[in-house]
This record gives structure tokens, sequence and C-alpha cells, in this order.
């Protein structure tokens, strides 16, 4: 017989037993530690606990009743199987010590290989499976007799017919195990638990009987046990006499895990009965513990890693939302750049005006000091006239030149990620003033903003997407005004193009919410609808080398994304050139840190 390879704790056993003994387990590769007493199996557990307890029925502190009443009481040492040594045979001695815990009693005047087999059928495992496991409920022991007409177990224990129920099945219900016959092994239905079937945790066999052979079904429950990872419990009933080394070694290779002698005492064979299923009970007590163990050391493991990837998340969601700042920004400086000429002029002119002012002024005010000196209050009040005159026109430039110093502060802050209220015709009124350059004489801008003033949205929505659209569509009036001068026959335009910027509330398709939109028209050429779809690409551009980079509508479609919105291309049917729509949830609600980026 091939047994595990564990370590079994002798515990105040003879010295003669335990050299005869130990000499038969060493053959088999089964170490051994000995104790001399009860208090020293308990101490020897700080450091390893053994796979099997071979106990002396007395031991020098305590009974092996007592030893094993408190094994059970804690869960790390419940589930070690106890043999306890007895020296003579005696069923009611053997029954309580039994019923007291113990998994197994063995005669120290029996042939040894009777302690080896007990010893591995207990320390057999079989696998089951956690899983199948999960959230099981107490219930009755269920045990099936297997026997029929003839055989041994049909007319135990005194050898009379006692009719349909033979008189093991009832006192096995009067213990409170849920007991049933099975006279044809082909009854015995073993199934998975997962088929919905509760299988029985100790299949009694009769070994004797002749209308089926014992050992045959014994090796079908081995075989079930091995496919379904189910721990159910074979005890073996033969004949008296017939209990030899062979018979013990055949019965252990076909599954069974005790073998008893129909000469047994019935309560003895009753406790040995309830022992498996004691042992059974253990077992799957021990598996479930250890599945909540590792099902929640998973759950943990789980969570740990969801925090991780939260963490992540968030650190990458934060990487992104500077990523778009810095293009917001990026955008906005490429814009500043482009816009450069034209602000440079702006600047230039009303501080020409103001410094050709300053030498009129100058002397204005040498001449009115002149007239004072001279007695001429008319010269002087004439002078002071004219000088204050100037200030005034120079102080209309100063102010011009503060309102475009502020409006390229405000248009180059880097809080272009925060969402917070936003006072829209105001943004649109300075994004206007840096454009004027641009736009010229030529370009007339209105506004029909009938939308509330205020939207809860990042500043770059009107910033870089009203900046950008309105920059291509002065962009696309002035290119297409080239054209037609430079075509034979074509006069210069003589109207004025327009720019048309429109905003209004409609409702959302979802949710009954409202949209904020904001609706961009020339008279340029329009957009053709093949290209209507790649403007917003980066990098694509349709100027000349060297006046775009192609970013433009890309962040400005990026901003837009990053409100939930949308923003689309079509032709204008009132002014005849493109028309860009965009779209956006209507928020009026505290200020956020926006959860979409680009």
């Amino acid at each position: 017989m091939d047994f595990l390879s564990c370590t079994i704790l002798f515990a105040g056993v003879d010295t003669a037993c335990e050299q005869r003994l130990v000499a038969e387990l060493d053959k088999h590769g089964l170490g051994v530690r000995i104790a001399a007493d009860g208090r020293s199996v308990f101490a020897g557990f700080d450091t390893e606990l053994p796979g099997l307890l071979v106990v002396q029925d007395h031991l020098p502190d305590m009974s092996a009743a007592q030893l094993c009443q408190r094994l059970r009481l804690t869960s790390a040492t419940r589930g070690i199987p106890v043999v306890v040594l007895v020296s003579e045979h005696n069923a009611a001695h053997e029954q309580e010590i039994l019923e007291r815990g113990a998994d197994a009693c063995f005669c120290t005047t029996d042939d040894p290989v009777f302690l080896i087999f007990r010893i591995c059928a207990l320390l057999r495992e079989f696998g089951d499976d956690p899983a199948e496991r999960e959230g099981a409920v107490f219930r009755q022991p269920r045990v099936s007799v297997v026997t029929a007409p003839g055989g041994v177990l049909w007319a135990w224990p005194n050898g009379a017919d006692v009719g349909k129920t033979p008189r093991i099945v009832q006192m096995l219900r009067h213990n409170g195990e849920d007991a049933t016959l099975v006279d044809d092994p082909d009854r015995l239905e073993l199934s998975n638990v997962t088929a919905g079937r509760i299988q029985p945790d100790c299949i009694v066999v009769d070994l004797s009987c002749p209308a089926f052979n014992g050992l045959a079904l014994a090796q079908t429950v081995s075989a079930f046990r091995r496919r379904s990872r189910q721990c159910t419990r074979v005890l073996g009933v033969v004949e008296h006499g017939q209990i030899s080394a062979e018979k013990i070694r055949l019965a252990f290779n076909a599954g069974v895990d005790d073998l008893a002698d129909s000469d047994i005492a019935p309560d003895l064979l009753i406790a040995r009965i309830s022992s498996l299923v004691r042992r059974k009970t253990l077992q799957d007590e021990a598996r479930r513990e250890e599945a909540h163990i590792e099902s929640a050391r998973a759950r943990m493991a789980l969570a740990d890693a969801l925090r991780r990837v939260n963490a992540d998340l968030a650190a990458a969601n934060r990487k992104l939302i500077d990523a778009q700042v810095k293009l917001v920004q990026s955008a906005k400086m490429a814009s500043l750049g482009e816009l450069a000429a034209g602000i440079a002029h702006e600047f230039n002119n009303p501080l020409a005006f103001v410094l050709a002012h300053e030498n009129t002024v100058k002397r204005s005010m040498t001449q009115a000091l002149q007239a004072v000196r001279q007695g001429d209050t008319v010269v002087a009040e004439a002078a002071l006239t004219k000088g204050a005159e100037r200030l005034a026109s120079s102080l209309v430039g100063l102010s011009r030149l503060r309102e475009l110093v502020a409006s390229l502060r405000r248009f180059s802050r880097l809080e272009e990620g925060e969402f917070r209220r936003l006072d829209v015709p105001d943004a649109i009124a300075m994004v206007l003033t840096l454009l004027a350059p641009k736009l010229g004489q030529e370009i007339a801008v209105e506004c029909q903003l009938e939308a509330p003033p205020e939207l809860v949205c990042q500043a770059a929505l009107v910033n870089q997407v009203v900046m950008n659209v309105v920059s291509n569509a002065a962009d696309a009036i002035l290119e297409k005004r080239e054209l037609d001068r430079k075509q034979a026959g074509v006069p210069p335009a003589r109207h004025k193009d327009r720019i048309l910027l429109a905003s209004f509330l409609e409702p959302a398709e979802i949710n009954g919410a409202e949209n904020y939109v904001l609706q961009i028209s020339d008279t340029g050429p329009g957009v053709p609808k093949a290209l209507q779809e790649r403007v917003f690409e980066p990098f694509f551009t349709t100027k000349p080398v060297g006046s775009g980079t192609g970013l433009g509508l890309a962040t400005a479609y990026g901003v837009v994304q990053a409100h939930g919105g949308s923003i689309v291309i079509t032709n204008s049917e009132a002014l005849g050139g493109a028309c860009f729509t965009i779209r956006v949830p209507y928020k009026t609600g505290e200020e956020r840190r926006g959860e979409h980026v680009i």
C-alpha cells in the first residue's frame, strides 16, 4: 500500500508497544514523534501540528476522551484525526471513546497492519471543492446501508431476518442519522452536489453479500469521490473471522475507510459509523473555513488592486487635464502669434496719437503760461482749452491701450481647465477686441445673444473655440475677397462681409434638459462637404504652407468634447458661408472641476 508522508504523534504509549508500532510505520515512510503525556502533546502544537495522533486510552495527566474534547475546541486542531489505543477489546469502552471525539480505536494485541489501514484511511484526502460547499447549512447526517437478503448486514446482529428493514437501519435512524436502505447497488445514486441531490456522508457496504460485489461497489464510490471531489466515507462489514492482512489491503485499495467484523457489538458499530460521519463533517467545515479565508483574501486583493487602478486612473486623469491646459495654452499663444501684427498696430496707433498730442499739450501750456505773464487772459484761456482737448483725446487712446492690455491678460490666463461661471457676452467682447485688427473695416460682426449671459463652463469654450472659429471665418472671407480681386472682370466687392454670432437655448434630446447653443455663421465661401469632417483633425489645414498649424479647430473640438457637447459644420442658409454650431449642456450649478478632458 502507498501512504501519504506525514508526521504521526504518539502520546503516552508504553515502550514495547511503541517500538512495535513505530517499526511498522517506518516501513511505510510515516514519521513518528513521541510525547509523554497530554501536556506535552499540546505544548508541541506551538511549533508543528501533527498529521494524526495515536494516543493511549489513559495518559498520565488526562484520559484520551478528555484530550479529544480539548482538540475539538479549537479550529486549528479540530480536524486532526485521533486513534486511541486500548489494551483489550471492550465494546462499551470503545463506544465511549468514539462518542467523546476519537476517530478510531485499536487494540494493541491486534495485527499492526490493521492500525496502518486505519491511519492511512484517516489521512486520505478527497479534494473537496470549496466552491461547492459555499453557504452550507446544518443537516442531519445521511447514511446509506447497502445490503440484500443473504448478506451479513441483512440479518445483523443475531442472524434473524427482520423483514424489509434491517436492524442496522433502524438503529441508525434511532441515533439521529438519516439512514436509507439500498438493496440494489445500481439504485445507489451518486452524483455531484451541483445536481441538487444530497449525497450520503457514509456508505455502509455489506462486503459478504452474495447479491453484489462489495469491493467493486467501494471502487465505484472511490471513483465518484475523485470525480466529484466529495469525501463520502465507506465502512465495510465482513463475516466474523474474515479480517486479514490481505483483506485489509484489498479494502483500502478499493477505497474502504473502515472495516468491521460482523461480531461487533451493535452500539460500537453505530459509534464507528458516527465517528466516520463526524470526521467527514469536520473536514467539510475546515474546508469551508479555508474557502471563506481564501475568498476574503481574494476580495481584499481585488479591493487593493481596484484602489491601485483608481489611483492610476486619477493620476492619468490629472495628467490629461494638465495636457489639455497646456494644449489650450499653446493654441492661444499660436493665435496671439498670428494676431501679433494687428495687435501691434492697435497699440501703435493710440500710442502715436498720445505722443503726438503730448507735444501739442506742451506747447499749449507754454503759450498759456506766457499769456498769463503778459496778462492776456484771452490767449491763455484759448491755449488751455486746446491743451485740455488734446489731453481728452490722449485719454481715449490710453483707454484703448488699457482695454487691449486687459484683454490680453484675460486671454492669456492659465485657468482654462477650470469649470466656473463665465459671462459669455463679456468673454465674446474680449475675443472680438483682440480680433478687431484682423477683422478691419471690411468685416462686420453682429451679435444676437439671446441665451442667458452666465454659463458654467471652461473659459476656453469662448477664448479658444470662438476665437478659432471667428478667426478662420475672417481668413476665409479675406481669401475670398483676394481671389475675387485677382479674377479678371470681377470688380472689388463693395458690400461689407458679415460674421454673425448667435446664442440660444434649445431642448436636449435626453433627460428633458437644455443645451446652450453658440452659432457662428459667415459670408465666406463655406466648407466643402468632403472636408467638413476632416477640419477637426489635428494638423489638417487648407491654408498655404506657413499660414496655419492645423491645431485651431482640433483644439476647439477637444474643448467642446470636454464639456460633453458637440460641434458641427453646415452651410449657412442666411449668409451663404459656413455655419459652426456648438452645443454644450446648459449648467448653472456651482463651480466644479471638469470630469471630461481632451
